[in-house]
């Protein structure tokens, strides 16, 4: 991480030299960040990383596979991968209106399903997928627009669908495997042994 970060500050410093901004007379502090992650946690995002793209290029063979079948020659694009993510997250189903979707309603030309943000962006909402829905366009169009789901006049029918999806008990079973593997970590004198408990906790 020291070699990576120095070789960026090292192509700053180059271009710094060539604009005029900086000489040879020139000082420069160096200063590490104290929340530089150490090699476990490193190595655990790479893994969640590893397996995130799996999953994306897996669901790009599908839409590929889809679109092969309609007789479209193009290539799935990265919106239509995050739909796909969504749609499947959402069990096929559009969490606002509890109507089904199926791949043509949000893959073809004109697709009735878009993505929205369930937070705004207007109202501090962020662009992550966390934040956002396979949405029936319409809805989100006429109804939602810039509200939030508990602003909705069936905000008690939408919360009941998403709770549905069972994420309570998925948050639960994280909660459980970070326990576990917190106390692997402090129980077990293998190096390796302890290492992988302290990446899967991360994970």
């Amino acid at each position: 991480m020291a070699m990576r970060s120095l070789f960026r500050l090292r192509a700053v410093i180059n271009q710094l030299l060539k604009d005029g901004k900086i000489d040879s007379h020139t000082k420069i502090n160096i200063e590490m960040s104290r929340g530089l992650n150490d090699y476990n946690k490193r190595r655990a995002i790479e893994l969640f990383q590893r397996e995130n793209e799996k999953k994306r290029n897996e669901y790009r063979e599908r839409i590929l596979s889809y679109y092969q079948q309609q007789g479209v020659n193009a290539a799935p694009s990265d919106e239509d991968i995050l739909k796909y993510e969504l749609w499947e997250e959402q069990k096929h189903k559009c969490l606002y209106t509890d109507k089904e979707i199926s791949l043509a309603v949000f893959l073809d030309a004109n697709p009735a399903f878009d993505i929205e943000h369930t937070i705004p962006r207007s109202r501090g909402g962020d662009n992550s997928k966390a934040n956002k829905t396979l949405c029936f366009s319409r809805f989100n169009r006429e109804v939602k627009g810039g509200k939030i789901p508990q602003e909705l006049k069936e905000k008690d029918v939408i919360l009941a669908r998403i709770e549905a999806l069972g994420w309570e008990k998925i948050m639960e079973k994280l909660h459980a495997q970070i326990a576990r593997e917190t106390r692997n970590a402090k129980s077990v004198a293998d190096k390796g042994l302890k290492d992988r408990a302290i990446q899967n906790r991360y994970i």
